[in-house]
């Protein structure tokens, strides 16, 4: 299972790390909408997060290195998606400063290509042997 999570993790942020570096602009614009919803915007963006992260810890509770990092990414995912369900006013002021400010997207997408990145060498070191 923790194979099938490095594999999600790897093939979903990848991409959401490039068009972070790519788009930032439309980032912003799609913070914006949701900022624009109020609570039922923070409730999407926490939903998601909360989803992602819920996914990745379910299959991927290891903490023996090197997949200890997925398996923290997890969590601060859960943290992040419960904290925007639980508290969506404080929620909605990061999506304003996201909004605001879509450099804070380039750095978001180098964070998501350094963990996708990371899942393909947790991938490479626990690949099976072909002896």
């Amino acid at each position: 299972m923790e194979r099938a999570v490095e594999w999600f993790v790897a093939i979903t942020s990848l991409p959401i790390g490039a068009s972070h570096l790519l788009r930032p602009r439309d980032w912003g614009e799609a913070f914006r909408q949701l900022h624009a919803c109020g609570r039922p915007g923070a409730f999407a963006n926490g939903g998601l997060s909360l989803l992602t992260g819920a996914v990745i810890v379910a299959g991927h509770g290891s903490w023996a290195w090197p997949g200890a990092v997925i398996t923290g990414f997890g969590w601060l995912l859960v943290l992040k998606g419960t904290g925007a369900l639980l508290a969506p006013d404080k929620a909605l002021q990061s999506m304003e400063r996201g909004r605001r400010s879509p450099r804070g997207f380039v750095v978001a997408g180098v964070m998501s290509l350094a963990i996708g990145a990371w899942a393909c060498y947790c991938l490479w070191v626990n690949a099976p042997s072909m002896s």
